[in-house]
Formats: C-alpha cells, structure tokens, sequence
C-alpha cells in the first residue's frame, strides 16, 4: 500500500474518492463493480466528525449493507490500492464467507478467507499489494482447503492479523440470503458475468451452491428427471429437523442410475448419502434405481424398484480399492438411463469423460470442490 503525502483530508473528501474509484471500477470490472454499487459507502472515525466514529474500524470492513472504511486507513492508500480493498470487501459478501466459518477457529478463518479473496481480486485486477496476505500456490483453492493447510502447518495464532486489511464482521442471516438471491439473479441477467474468468465462474457458482443444504439440492436434480410434473415445491417441513429435504409433490415415475465409489477414502459419507437417497426413492409413487458399486472396477450391479426397495441400514458394500471413473461410464454408454448420480470425493486415476445423460457429481465433505464436467455438490 503506498501513502500519499499526508494532509488533513476529510471524511466528505475520502468518500468522494472512494465513489470515483467504485465508478473507475465499472470499466475494469463491471460485474465486481456493479454489486459493489449496492452497498452505500462510509468513512468513519475522522477527526472533524465525533459522531461518525465506530471503534469496529481500524481498516475497512462490510456488514453486507455498508462498506466501511477508516479515515486515516483510506488516507494511507493510493487509488489502485483503494479499488482492491473495494473489491475485496464485495467478495467477502459474493463468497459468503462470513457464513462458512461454523466451528472453525475464528482467527485462522479470517487468514483462510482473505487468502482466498485477495486470489480471486489479484485474478480481477492484476496485482495483489505488498503486505496482504496472498499465496501464489493457493490461488484455486477454497477457504476451507487453505483453513486445513493453515491448521496443517500449525500456524501460529500471534499472526492471526498480520497482513489483513479488513475486519470481517458479522453478516445478518437475512443479508445472506439477500446476497445469495441476488448472485442467482445476477449470474442469470448480467451481460458482465460471461466477462469473468472461467475458474472464478464455478467458484461463484459453487459459492452460492453452498448455502442450500446438499440434500436440497440433490432433491431437485432427481425431481428434474422425473416423468410427470416437474415443478419444485418447498420439501416438507416435516423432515428437516432430521436433515432430509423431501419433495412435498408425489411424481408417477422415476429412472436413474446411481454410482458409489466404494474406495475407502469415502466410506465415512457412505451411510448419509444412502439414508437421503433412500428418503427421496419413498416420495415415489414408482421408481427403478440402479445403483453400480465401484472402486477400480464395477464390483456390483443391483436394481430397486418398490416390490425390491433399498434398504439403507443393510446395505452391504463391496470394493474399498482404487477409484476409477470410466468403468461407470461404460455401463451408462451401454446401459441407457434417464440421468447418473456419481457419490464420490472426486480423486481418481483417470479424467471425467462427458456423458450424453445429465450428471450430478455428490462430492463427500472432504472431497473435492467441484468436478469440471456435469453438476456438482459438496456434502456438509
């Protein structure tokens, strides 16, 4: 960050620099630009003005309403700086980052996220400054990868804020899902969405994924396939409290095929994804689910029907090698279906072939982020 000379510069002066620079970055990043017009802007704690003071602020921060910035921080910065610290801030709020944390150690997230941020906003505008916190190897990877390496390294707590230049407070849960509708929306009608890189495109779209619980969505991609009405209804209230979203609607029909990488690395979410995939089957008036066990190698083959039901709770699993994809995309070659859902963490010894039937990729909570062909969703 390089200072300017240093003068008294007053609040009205720093907020009319920071909406140049915020109008400025229209023309470099419209769509980063665009959503930063939706939050006001406001300089705190000058010396002429005792009622805008907010001890909160040392530096910048955003509640998901408000960009705040500190006077005598905002005077420090140079215009190239100040942009960056705006777009930082806009994606904190794009990446719902504030409302990932769960139990996770709170200063070690706040270093996890703005690694990942000041990525994406080095991404957008082509520099990163000096002093904030940036890892040239993490730049693909998630808060939640970079959070473990961070704990893997045992990093110590003491440089908790060394080179972070925000505060990061809490975001109403209303705000976040105000956010979360409005990137659905944006990513649908702005002309400046296509305008992003390709990587950053899926990490928005698995940003947003991120806050509808996976059962939700795993709901929605099996009503989709289904014969008969296929509008989604809200899932039944009656549920939830156990962690499963049921459609509330009774679809005539339902074919698809479901594989399991039987490899060891995903036996630990092997009885969530059975138990919710088992729920979804009795909203069925009739269904016929094909479900491949592979690891390696298909190591077995079995249908289920309402005279033959799955049974979560006996369900024997065979396998525990390799992982292999291309087995399983033979068979659907071979074996026509209405659609393919593949639960696995996503590591395996050969690429993703495209499919001609609809994909969805059930990643377990420690797999990977995404896959790059079909939908995905990571288990949580």
């Amino acid at each position: 960050m390089t200072s300017q000379t240093h003068r008294n510069v007053t609040i009205h002066e720093l907020e009319c620099l920071l909406h140049r620079d915020r109008s400025a970055l229209l023309l470099r990043q419209p769509f980063t630009a665009g959503l930063a017009m939706r939050l006001a802007i406001v300089v705190v704690n000058g010396s002429e003005d005792s009622a805008r003071t907010d001890p909160r602020i040392t530096t910048a921060a955003t509640d998901g309403r408000t960009l705040y910035f500190d006077a005598a921080f905002t005077a420090g910065l140079d215009a190239r700086t100040r942009q960056f610290v705006l777009c930082h801030e806009v994606w904190h709020c794009v990446m719902g980052h504030l409302r990932r944390r769960f139990g996770r150690d709170h200063q070690r997230w706040n270093r996890a996220i703005d690694y990942e941020v000041n990525a994406i906003c080095g991404d957008l505008l082509g520099f990163v400054p000096e002093t904030a916190l940036h890892n040239e190897e993490w730049n693909h990877l998630s808060a939640e990868d970079i959070y473990a390496l961070l704990k893997k390294n045992n990093e110590p707590k003491a440089l908790s804020l060394l080179g972070t230049f925000d505060q990061h407070l809490p975001l109403d849960p209303l705000v976040a899902q105000q956010w979360r509708e409005m990137l659905v929306q944006s990513m649908k009608t702005s002309a400046h969405a296509g305008s992003l890189p390709g990587s950053l495109r899926r990490r928005l779209k698995a940003a947003i994924t991120r806050s509808i619980p996976w059962q939700q969505l795993l709901a929605r991609f099996v009503q989709t396939q289904a014969s008969g009405e296929r509008e989604w209804y809200p899932p039944s209230r009656r549920h939830i409290h156990r962690g499963l979203y049921l459609p509330r609607q009774r679809i005539k029909f339902i074919e698809l095929t479901i594989a399991i990488d039987t490899s060891g690395s995903c036996a630990q979410d092997f009885g969530k994804f059975l138990a919710q995939l088992n729920y979804l089957l009795n909203s069925y008036q009739r269904y016929e689910i094909t479900v491949l066990q592979c690891d390696t190698r298909i190591v077995n083959v079995a249908t289920y029907t309402p005279e033959r039901p799955l049974n979560a709770n006996n369900f024997e699993f065979s396998g525990f090698g390799g992982t292999r994809f291309q087995p399983v995309f033979d068979y659907v070659q071979h074996h026509p279906t209405a659609a393919l859902i593949y639960f696995t963490d996503g590591y395996a010894c050969d690429p993703v072939n495209n499919a001609d039937v609809p994909v969805l990729w059930v990643l377990t909570s420690d797999g990977m982020e995404e896959m790059d062909s079909g939908e995905s969703i990571r288990m949580n």
